[in-house]
């Protein structure tokens, strides 16, 4: 009961790990695409 109390409490911290770590990536490619777009421009 314990342990299956602590994975309950750790899956939302996991979860959390996946949103930053999403969200981390969408903005390294949206700022790449930027980069592409500005060099493309020149």
């Amino acid at each position: 009961m314990r342990g299956h109390y602590g994975n309950w409490r750790d899956q939302p911290r996991g979860l959390a790990c996946a949103v930053v770590a999403a969200f981390a990536i969408l903005t390294t490619v949206a700022f790449a695409l930027v980069v592409l777009a500005l060099l493309a421009a020149l």
